[in-house]
């Protein structure tokens, strides 16, 4: 039999996995892609009778190839904290799946495996901003220790980030592969090549973001445009972390440019109260996410100012 694996390009799907394979090893085929590329399994809908296995990738977004899917004698096993859609699909299928915002998929990998790679764990919870979980989960180690699986679970988040994959610093896949030798966050960390590039270029992208507009500025929150940069490109996601972070209570949509005039946008819902992000997103044909984080894969300049009311009226009640 043939084993397929798909996951997210962030710290949350390729730690997943890297949790998952560990302890069940495979040798399969990979599929993966920018953050944003989570229609994955369009790739394989005339494979037959395999094992597919998805890590932090939206079964909903997916919807029109997993029928196909399974109705070519594949069995397909799924992790995710994105709302699924319709997930009674027959006994070929399994899901593990939690859409509340304080989850996120290596929480359920964790969970499934008995906390066997807690600090792994530690490092995609990190990664998906859930610095509150990630202290649930520590089991003994020091603040010293703690920052550095933070930092992994940010520098790998921070690779996911680009509207195509040559905005990379590295492919996700090649993180993994990478990645997948390292029994240890701290001895990957301190040894890994691949890691020490992306790390290295998120402080560069970071310096070199000097310069952001505030579109528009309430009680709620705010509408921020990032410079037409790549750099920008790359460091949204933690840009609009960070914007969470130090403003707890208020929402943000950070707004990078696309081909054509148009916009990329981050969403992140209030850390206090994480709930609209996905159904402001959802209002939107490209959008998509959770209630904590969600976004527009790409808003049409003349839909600027519709965005802006909407986000008004989903974060202003």
């Amino acid at each position: 039999m043939d084993y397929y694996d798909f996951f997210n390009g962030d710290a949350d799907g390729i730690i997943s996995l890297h949790q998952y394979r560990t302890h069940y090893p495979k040798n399969s085929k990979l599929f993966t892609g920018v953050k944003r590329d989570v229609k994955l399994l369009r790739h394989c809908t005339d494979i037959k009778d395999s094992t597919f296995t998805v890590f932090d990738i939206s079964l909903l977004s997916n919807a029109d190839y997993i029928k196909p899917i399974l109705d070519n004698g594949n069995y397909v096993k799924w992790f995710d904290h994105h709302e699924p859609g319709e997930t009674e699909l027959g006994d070929n299928f399994s899901i593990k799946v939690d859409a509340d915002p304080s989850c996120c998929t290596n929480i359920l990998v964790d969970e499934y495996l008995n906390g066997l790679y807690r600090p792994w764990t530690i490092c995609g919870i990190y990664g998906d901003n859930l610095h509150e979980q990630a202290d649930k989960f520590n089991p003994c180690f020091n603040k010293e220790s703690m920052n550095k699986l933070k930092e992994v679970g940010e520098t790998l988040n921070y690779n996911g980030y680009g509207n195509e994959e040559l905005d990379l610093t590295v492919h996700p896949k090649d993180v993994y592969l990478d990645l997948k030798d390292y029994e240890s966050p701290f001895e990957y960390r301190k040894k890994s090549e691949t890691y020490h590039k992306i790390h290295t270029q998120m402080k560069s992208d970071e310096a070199e973001l000097s310069s952001s507009e505030i579109l528009h500025e309430s009680e709620p929150g705010k509408v921020i445009l990032l410079p037409n940069t790549r750099a920008s490109i790359r460091y949204s996601g933690i840009y609009s972390n960070q914007q969470t972070t130090d403003n707890p209570d208020k929402a943000f949509a950070i707004l990078t440019s696309v081909d054509g005039g148009n916009y990329r946008i981050s969403i992140r819902s209030p850390k206090t109260n994480p709930y609209g992000a996905s159904k402001l997103a959802l209002q939107f044909p490209t959008g998509g996410g959770r209630e904590k984080a969600a976004g527009v894969n790409e808003l049409p300049k003349s839909e600027l100012n519709n965005f802006i009311e909407k986000f008004e009226e989903v974060y202003g009640k």
